[in-house]
């Protein structure tokens, strides 16, 4: 009698356990599932990430550089700028740039577009109702290397931010 008991009761919660299902967003309050119908992760996150090897670099940082294809997507920044379908902004005071400016930039005694070593994303990250991680890029600051008087490499120099729509996907 206890085992038939025992059944039924496990039957009894598996069946409603399978009809009860979970919403990935349960738990979650209304306020951060705003953007249509998609979790929110976070509005601003912000990291960079280093587009060339630097004489700091150790033998394996080096073998993620063969992928990254930093010329091709600092032309197609570039070229954007210049027809018009993207925007620069000065990296501190956050005024827009006229293409003349950008070109002045690129112009400016030592630069070469190879030597932007280092872009900063500002994203916002999703979850769809789906469970798929979405990211959508707000901004990108693209950083070039800037050495000691002696050669030695110190970090990085903002050029500026370039601005993406920040409506949500």
């Amino acid at each position: 009698m206890k085992k038939v008991f025992l059944f039924t009761f496990v039957l009894a919660i598996t069946i409603v356990s399978c009809k009860n299902e979970k919403s990935p967003f349960s738990g979650v309050s209304e306020k951060s599932t705003s953007i249509e119908g998609k979790l929110v992760l976070t509005d601003s996150l912000v990291y960079g990430i280093a587009t060339r090897a630097n004489e700091n670099a150790d033998s394996s940082e080096l073998i993620e550089f063969n992928t990254f294809l930093q010329g091709k997507l600092f032309d197609y920044v570039f070229n954007q700028l210049y027809e018009g379908k993207l925007k620069a902004y000065d990296f501190l005071s956050d005024e827009e740039l006229s293409i003349d400016d950008v070109k002045a930039i690129e112009k400016t005694n030592g630069f070469i577009r190879s030597k932007v070593g280092k872009v900063q994303f500002n994203e916002q990250w999703f979850i769809d109702k789906n469970g798929n991680l979405l990211k959508k890029v707000n901004s990108m600051t693209l950083g070039v290397e800037r050495f000691s008087k002696q050669g030695t490499f110190v970090g990085y120099n903002a050029l500026f931010k370039i601005k993406f729509n920040t409506t949500a996907q």
